[in-house]
């Protein structure tokens, strides 16, 4: 991890401040949200790395075009991470909203299959319920209790 952002900011002070960033950030998304859901914690280190660098220097790059943090005075560094700590969306919380679609996807297509169909219609294609009922012959009533009964359990069972 340290090689890849001195590597992308060669200046050890600021890469320091990176890491320190990344491994925080990493800290507070498993003390929120735990770890089960992370197949590779090397692999989203390196996606808040990425994340991290790219905000840490843009923000950079629209202020001045100075490549070091070092250059800043201290007014400067204190409107930086003011601007670094807006509601932005950042890169896990893009990430956590991936993964909980890709587990409910696979929790729902793993069921009854009638259902993993309703849903890729319903969403995937865009279809109105009464297609997808005239498409798979069923009554509409059993199409929306399917659908709505449906994501009423996987909010439950998501926290959602």
């Amino acid at each position: 991890m340290t090689r890849y952002v001195i590597s992308k900011c060669g200046n050890i002070l600021d890469s320091e401040d990176i890491l320190q960033n990344i491994y925080a950030r990493f800290f507070s998304r498993i003390k929120k949200k735990g770890y089960s859901d992370i197949e590779s914690a090397e692999a989203f280190l390196i996606n808040i790395a990425k994340f991290e660098c790219k905000n840490y220097f843009g923000i950079l790059k629209k202020k001045n075009k100075t490549s070091s943090f070092s250059d800043y005075s201290e007014e400067q560094m204190v409107e930086i991470e003011a601007e670094m700590s807006r509601g932005d969306k950042n890169l896990e919380d893009v990430l956590c909203n991936e993964l909980l679609a890709r587990q409910i996807f696979d929790d729902i297509t793993s069921g009854d299959p009638e259902i993993g169909k309703i849903f890729y219609m319903h969403f995937a294609l865009d279809m109105k319920l009464d297609q997808i009922a005239a498409e798979l012959e069923m009554n509409l009533s059993s199409v929306k209790n399917k659908l709505y009964r449906t994501i009423e359990r996987q909010k439950r069972k998501f926290n959602i």
